[in-house]
């Protein structure tokens, strides 16, 4: 190789190394011991769904639009589920009534009505016995089929008024327990329909579950849905995560809990507060979203942070940089 190449070749080799460290120095640091990583925004999603099939009556939001927990979002058409609870209360109504029937028992004029039919009873049996007695003293005088039917008749008239004695006793006793029991089973199955008829009207409408944004409006007023069919996208705005990777050199620097600074290239000027939430455990392979050629084939570890971000300034997808401070950097700032 001539003197020339050689001289070409290490200046090419030279170059590589600045380069290298010029990229090591813009990822992980700028000489002032803070290092530097980098990532992006990440919001969790949630697809809301009605819990009830039917056609949606109402949607109330567009895409893009802010949401606050509680909102509600969409409605469907409630008639169906409004007369179910209707029926459901009726039900209530009927066992709740049956219940305080059984519980008060026979009325006082029922009782009367019994005895009146109780003294009956045994005047007509006394009557029957006596003309037993009569035509079994006859004799000659009578005849066998008379005697057999005015004795027959006492024994009728005895069994009808041990029949009505019943019936009273039956009355003064009130209702047995265990038919009480079933009346008030009723009711509570009554009450558990009623409520899941509640339960199923409420779910009519569509509520937010917490702040957020949304992303994707997936229906339109009058679509039938089924359960569990998504109807909007929303990105939650709390909490706001970032999602960065770190390389086991630097691992030693950054522990759940941490508080770090995060940066935005649409904000160069602004901090944003944020604290270290999840270290993984298991390294993998730095994402093409971190755009440094060297360190794209690196093994790293992802990093999570919790940003706070009250003006809402920041997007999903958002690159950003972490910022760790050196050890000690809080303490020797604050004296």
């Amino acid at each position: 190789m001539s003197a020339a190449r050689k001289a070409l070749a290490a200046a090419v080799i030279a170059l590589a190394a600045v380069a290298a460290g010029f990229a090591a120095y813009d990822f992980y640091g700028r000489g002032d011991g803070v290092l530097r990583i980098y990532g992006s925004i990440d919001m969790r999603t949630v697809h809301l769904a009605f819990e009830e099939s039917g056609r949606i009556d109402e949607v109330r939001v567009e895409e893009g639009m802010r949401v606050a927990a509680g909102d509600r979002l969409a409605q469907l058409e409630r008639s169906r589920y409004e007369i179910a609870r209707e029926t459901a209360a009726a039900q209530v109504d009927v066992a709740q009534k049956e219940l305080d029937l059984q519980l008060a028992g026979a009325r006082v004029e029922e009782i009367d009505a019994a005895r009146a039919q109780l003294r009956a009873a045994e005047a007509s049996h006394e009557l029957a016995r006596r003309t037993c007695e009569r035509e079994s003293r006859l004799g000659m005088a009578t005849t066998r089929m008379r005697v057999d039917e005015a004795c027959s008749q006492a024994r009728v008239s005895l069994a009808q008024a041990e029949a009505a004695r019943k019936e009273l006793e039956l009355l003064l006793a009130g209702t047995r327990i265990e038919q009480i029991d079933v009346v008030r089973a009723n009711l509570r199955l009554a009450r558990a329909a009623l409520a899941d008829a509640e339960r199923a009207l409420a779910n009519c409408t569509l509520y937010a579950p917490a702040a957020g944004v949304v992303r994707s409006r997936l229906k339109e007023k009058g679509d039938m849905v089924g359960a569990s069919v998504p109807v909007y996208e929303v990105a939650l705005m709390e909490p706001m995560w970032v999602r960065a990777w770190i390389d086991e050199v630097n691992l030693s620097r950054i522990a759940p809990g941490m508080k770090v600074r995060v940066r935005v290239d649409s904000y160069p000027q602004k901090t944003f507060e944020a604290h270290v939430g999840f270290v993984s455990t298991v390294a993998e392979f730095t994402p093409k979203t971190v755009q440094t050629e060297d360190l794209r084939t690196s093994l790293v570890y992802e990093v999570r942070a919790t940003v706070r971000d009250p003006e809402g300034l920041l997007r999903l997808g958002m690159p950003v940089t972490v910022e760790i401070p050196e050890p000690g950097a809080d303490d020797a700032a604050a004296l």
